[in-house]
Parts: C-alpha cells; structure tokens; sequence
C-alpha cells in the first residue's frame, strides 16, 4: 500500500477484519511507517450502489452512471478484474474505491458522498 496514493477521507479496509474505514493523518502516518494494517478497499457493486448511482444491468454487463458525463461499466469479458471509468474521450480501468474517490475529485472537484 501506497500512502501517496490516498487522500484523507478516502476508503480503505482492515486486513485483519475487513471493516471499511475513512482515511485520517494518523492512518497515513502508519501506513507510511510500513507497520500497518489496511489495504486497498476493492470497488464493488455494493459501494457504487452506495455513491447511489443510477444502474443499468443485464446479463454479464453493468453501467452504472454517477452523473451526466459519468459513466462507470462492468463487463465481466473485458473488465473481469475491474471496473471501466468514462468521462468523454477518457477511459481508464479502476479495481479501488480510493481510485475512484480520486478521479471523481479531480474531475469534479467535490468528494463522493456515500449514502
């Protein structure tokens, strides 16, 4: 785990229980210490149905849309291991919610807001 790769406030998870936490300087200052617990919390169905995003499924296949010009897909033939973020003429697969987190901030300037 890359302390440089998260922001406060976003996801992880604890290895030894799984339990989903926000990321607060005390975390990163563990994380970065090297003697920690947490790891990357996978993006899932579960959190983008949380981001309440308006889904579209069928067999094999998912899109879920965070807003107008958002588009998150699933398709279990291209993206086995992940998740396909749209925004215009940018693609980029995305297997973390911290990633996710991120993009949406850069993108939008406002942070996702779990329901």
């Amino acid at each position: 785990m890359n302390a440089r790769e998260l922001r406060i406030g976003n996801r992880i998870r604890r290895k030894s229980t799984g339990a989903s936490c926000i990321v607060t300087i005390p975390i990163l200052q563990e994380i970065e210490s090297g003697r920690h617990d947490y790891e990357y919390e996978p993006l899932t169905d579960e959190w983008l149905n949380r981001i309440g995003s308006h889904v579209r499924k069928s067999l094999g296949f998912a899109a879920y849309d965070l807003d107008e010009n958002i588009t998150i897909y699933y398709n279990t033939t291209l993206t086995p291991n992940g998740f396909e973020l749209n925004f215009g003429d940018f693609e980029t697969e995305i297997k973390y919610l911290h990633s996710l987190q991120n993009i949406i901030f850069e993108i939008s300037n406002k942070e996702i807001q779990f329901q």
